[in-house]
């Protein structure tokens, strides 16, 4: 069966699975951490893969997310939105990442799922020796530093990562906002104003009707299966996808009479 990019967008699925092959190449050592300051992010997978970094997919959607938000304020597409609780439910964000209408400041009562999905980004190469930053640390109310010292566990400078990225029901103005942030990403992690400068580079994608590509896989065959480069959809202007997409997500819940 051949599969295609949406002409435009819908509420319900027609079952369409853009996937995006990401390679997220560390510049600096990186803080990953969960909410322990000492602590670094690893998982310990079964042989062949063993023990490897990890980047969890929602500390990458929350970056994109607002890297979308900024974008699209500056185009002047609702300017007020933002996260966490005053999303517009109507913007090229909110459809592609997802609300909730009550708890949101449109209060509306309906809900966004999700199109942009994600996994854990699983780094290329085995953990090896992890050098901890140690650094004074500030008192809060004098400001200054003292005799006590604070231990930072980064992820090393040119650790390289896997990630795959699904958009369900693409149409090709929502396919050119998503890939111009990937590859505008340029700081992850904790402390990314000193720290965290990253290269990302979108390998290629594949079009079909199911989640075919996993970062686990790829990683663990260690290499890439046939895909197709981004720049041969010669996507529209990122620009006009964003105020394309942002009349046709309008249009379409006026038509399903969610707003007025």
């Amino acid at each position: 069966m051949s599969v295609d990019f949406l002409k435009k967008p819908t509420i319900l699925s027609e079952g369409v699975y853009l996937q995006l092959v990401v390679n997220l190449k560390l510049l600096d050592d990186t803080i990953i951490r969960s909410n322990e300051p000492e602590e670094v992010l690893t998982f310990s997978y079964h042989s062949p893969i063993n023990n490897r970094f990890i980047i969890p997919w929602r500390k990458v959607k929350g970056k994109v997310r607002r890297m979308v938000m900024e974008k699209q304020r500056g185009l002047g597409i609702e300017p007020h939105c933002h996260l966490k609780d005053d999303l517009c439910m109507k913007c090229p964000s909110c459809f592609l990442f997802g609300g909730t209408g009550e708890t949101s400041r449109a209060k509306v009562s309906y809900n966004i799922l999700a199109r942009v999905f994600g996994e854990t980004f699983i780094s290329k190469e085995e953990v090896g020796d992890i050098q901890p930053y140690t650094e004074n640390a500030v008192d809060e109310k004098t400001l200054t530093t003292g005799q006590a010292l604070m231990s930072i566990i980064p992820v090393p400078r040119e650790t390289e990562f896997f990630g795959v990225i699904t958009l369900k029901d693409p149409t090709k103005e929502m396919t050119s906002i998503l890939a111009d942030n990937f590859q505008r990403l340029t700081r992850l992690g904790a402390r990314s104003v000193e720290w965290g400068r990253v290269k990302t580079e979108i390998l290629g994608y594949k079009l079909s009707d199911r989640e075919e590509l996993t970062a686990y896989d790829l990683i663990q065959s260690q290499n890439l299966p046939k895909l197709d480069t981004i720049k041969s959809l010669k996507l529209p202007n990122v620009d006009k996808s964003y105020t394309n997409l942002d009349l046709s997500v309008k249009k379409l819940l006026k038509e399903n009479k969610l707003i007025t």
